[in-house]
């Protein structure tokens, strides 16, 4: 269990920026041209949400382009960076990982401390969604992304096999951009209120 000793408006989340690979707009049909414009817009938007001393963790893919790309890009990007690796890491050298992030991970089990309602959040990252994880029914949440969740139907379907405290945090999910602590724990609240999502693995 590692605990975060930011405080929790400084700590965001994002997965899947996919950072220079052009198969990805038209695969999930991203609003951008070409690469270039993508990451160019990426770039921007995370340094418009994240602070330079905020804390990311980025929970997979994050892209597909050199080695060298991929560093100067991060060198960019604002905030201490975490990985949770995904299924498309293993085209980058462990020194090229390294020199992006401060911590690598496969998966990974946080606490927060969330001074509004003063109490502890434990939260399971990982690349995928879990199908059950520790402490669910202690209220843990459990954030994830490869599922790129975006507006099509079948996502509406999808969302009735996932619990309340389980969220997307890609970027088709969440306007291209990490999202903070605080905006990931007010949908949660607003989807447990939602009897749509699934409530138990035993019925």
């Amino acid at each position: 269990m590692k605990v975060v000793d930011k405080p929790a408006e400084k700590v965001f989340f994002i997965s899947d920026t996919h950072f220079g690979h052009d198969w990805m707009i038209d695969f999930n049909n991203r609003p951008y041209t070409n690469s270039e414009e993508m990451d160019a817009t990426l770039i921007r938007n995370w340094n418009k949400t994240v602070p330079k001393d905020g804390l990311v963790f980025i929970l997979g893919d994050i892209g597909d382009t050199t080695q060298e790309r991929i560093i100067e890009i991060f060198d960019q990007l604002n905030g201490e960076k975490i990985l949770i690796k995904g299924n498309h890491e293993d085209i980058y050298k462990e020194e090229t990982l390294k020199a992006i992030f401060s911590e690598i991970y496969d998966l990974l089990y946080i606490c927060i401390q969330d001074d509004q309602d003063v109490k502890i959040q434990d939260i399971v990252l990982c690349h995928y969604p879990m199908f059950d994880w520790e402490n669910y029914f202690q209220g843990s949440w459990q954030l994830f992304g490869h599922l790129h969740t975006r507006e099509l139907k079948e996502f509406d379907t999808l969302r009735t096999r996932l619990f309340a405290e389980q969220y997307d945090v890609g970027v088709e999910n969440n306007n291209y951009r990490p999202i903070s602590y605080y905006e990931v724990k007010e949908i949660i609240m607003k989807q447990k209120e939602n009897k749509s999502f699934k409530q138990s693995n035993y019925y």
